[in-house]
């Protein structure tokens, strides 16, 4: 069995709500589950303004692409809770990150997020034969040993199938 109720006026829009049970005296009703309907939506999923990542170039309707346009913040006063100044953040070239315990501000950008560091590798044992390389110049690059580490290569190493 099916029950089905209904809270509100005729002609108003009103949540309605649906529990079932089994055909057996023994059985207990199920809770109450709202139904959501044209006239009754589910809420969104998302908070408003919440970055969320999307797979297209075609926005669905209601939201926007984060490229540091500014909005009306009287138009769209919840989207002004998340972003006082009434500017949506350029997310172009960024990674959603949280906040971390550094006391960093929030919708702040992180600055040193790539610490300066140094790479070193050593070949041992090993033919590589010629190799060549391009001609392209990338200029100097610098970083200093503060996240200093080695990675070594060298002597005996099998390949992926095991042979010699």
């Amino acid at each position: 069995e099916i029950l089905i109720g209904w809270s509100g006026t005729n002609g108003a829009p009103a949540p309605a709500y649906i529990r079932s049970h089994r055909d057996t005296a023994e059985a207990e009703w199920s809770e109450w589950a709202m139904l959501y309907t044209t006239l009754n939506p589910p809420p969104d999923s998302h908070p408003v303004g919440a970055p969320i990542a999307w797979p297209s170039d075609a926005t669905p309707a209601g939201y926007a692409l984060m490229q540091g346009q500014s909005f009306d913040k009287s138009a769209y006063p919840l989207l002004a809770i998340a972003y006082p100044s009434g500017v949506i953040p350029d997310m172009r070239g960024w990674t959603i990150k949280g906040k971390p315990a550094s006391g960093r501000a929030i919708l702040s950008q992180e600055m040193d997020g790539n610490k300066s560091h140094s790479h070193s590798a050593r070949a041992q044992d090993t033919d590589l034969g010629t190799k060549t390389t391009s001609s392209f110049d990338y200029g100097t690059k610098s970083t200093n040993t503060t996240g200093n580490h080695t990675n070594q290569f060298g002597g005996y190493i099998n390949s992926y199938w095991g042979d010699s």
